[in-house]
């Protein structure tokens, strides 16, 4: 737990000391109850024992900052965690770190690496590190193909094998191929494949898949299906007649006759989960999963299930950089589009886009209330680049966006916000 709570105070100094350098930063913090047949399926604690067949608890702290520049970015991420079982396991405690830099080499390359490492324990304790660079090409504004290669080091102390307590230190050198598309405001679909070095391009021996599809209702509500596929072949020393082949590694059961085969492990996930916002700050969340384990060594199945929920509480201070910036808020509940934007400077402002043909002066935003200003368009569906213009004193000028606001490049060195109509 002291790691972790090291990284978030970390975490806190810098975005206090480089508010002045672009740092955006966000903190959560989640707290959920579940339950679980085999704490593979646990959010934190993934590591193969069906015997604990239980409920738990978890209170984790997250905190994520992130530096953007012209053509660079700097993401540095710590979690805290801290996650009782509610049965004989010992209580799950620790943290992690991650930071990753990417550099756009051009509008649709970018490149960089990624980093982390991660400390829990328990009744054992288990460490890990990685490093991975990545290439990321971005075919349109809304999808990307990520490949990451690099390595991964993992130690476990007083880890129970057979009843002896047992210390394991590895490497493995990995691969992973992401790809990322929204077609639509609403959807989002995304798929993942991962394996390692030592079995490629033979990906059968050992990789885990998932495709994932996620939509986004009115007022934020999310809902997310994921289909998950894991696969390993080696060969194994197993106990026939006695609960199971090579993988998951570790399980209790009757003893029984040893011998070595050759076998095929698989594992299918299929899992949901949802989210809905309670207010600007706090969002409730549930999610339930469940996985199939074969093994060709016995032709043994094996199912599990997990369900959990709780709430997560979100708080984001304002960049020095983003005061004085807008960030317009869309309705498009109703056949028209409403905008709303808060605004404190002089003048007045107007929209200019697509939709008026980029004439000026443009829609004009009515202050309905202090600070606040309104106006509503009637828009087929469609993408639309638009930007807000002041005018005073005689006077025009662009209002810079807040980096809470999706932006692509204008072509002149600036940035144009996009709305997205369905």
């Amino acid at each position: 737990m002291r790691i972790g709570l090291i990284i978030v105070m970390l975490l806190i100094s810098i975005s206090n000391e480089m508010l002045a350098q672009d740092w955006q930063t966000v903190f959560s913090v989640d707290s959920r109850v579940g339950y679980s047949t085999n704490t593979y399926l646990n959010p934190y604690y993934a590591e193969w024992n069906r015997a604990q067949n239980t409920s738990f608890g978890a209170l984790s702290g997250i905190g994520q900052s992130t530096w953007l520049g012209d053509k660079d970015m700097v993401e540095l991420t710590g979690v805290a965690v801290l996650e009782p079982f509610f049965s004989g396991l010992d209580t799950w405690k620790g943290g992690l770190a991650l930071a990753r830099y990417q550099h756009q080499f051009s509008p649709s390359v970018s490149g960089g690496i990624e980093m982390g490492g991660s400390y829990f324990n328990s009744s054992f304790s288990r460490s890990m590190f990685w490093a991975q660079p990545t290439l990321t090409w971005s075919p349109t504004p809304f999808s990307q193909l990520k490949v990451k290669v690099g390595s991964n080091f993992r130690s476990y102390r007083d880890y129970m094998v057979d009843s002896v307590a047992t210390s394991i230190n590895d490497r493995s050198d990995l691969y992973a191929l992401e790809f990322e598309t929204w077609p639509s405001f609403n959807w989002q679909l995304s798929t993942g494949l991962y394996g390692n070095f030592d079995s490629f391009p033979d990906i059968q021996e050992g990789f885990s898949s998932f495709v994932a599809a996620g939509r986004i209702f009115e007022k934020g509500s999310k809902i997310r299906f994921k289909v998950g596929l894991e696969q390993y072949q080696n060969q194994q020393t197993v106990t026939t007649g006695g609960g199971g082949g090579g993988f998951p590694p570790v399980g209790g059961g009757p003893t029984g006759t040893t011998e070595t085969i050759e076998e095929t492990n698989r594992i299918i996930r299929l899992g949901i989960e949802g989210s809905y916002p309670i207010n600007s700050q706090l969002r409730a969340f549930v999610s339930a999963e469940g996985l199939r384990y074969n093994t060709t060594a016995t032709n043994q199945n094996i199912n599990d299930i997990q369900v959990s929920g709780g709430i997560r509480l979100t708080l984001q201070p304002k960049s020095r950089k983003d005061r004085g910036k807008i960030s317009p808020d869309w309705n498009n509940e109703k056949e028209m589009q409403q905008v709303e934007i808060s605004y404190s400077g002089d003048g007045r402002i107007y929209l200019v886009g697509d939709f008026n043909n980029w004439s000026r002066p443009g829609i004009p935003l009515i202050n309905v209330k202090k600070d606040r200003y309104r106006t509503e368009l009637e828009l087929d569906a469609g993408s639309y680049e638009y930007k807000v213009l002041k005018i005073e004193d005689g006077e025009e000028g662009w209002v810079e966006f807040s980096s809470e606001t999706y932006t692509v490049e204008d072509g002149f060195g600036g940035q144009n916000a996009l709305l997205l109509v369905q």
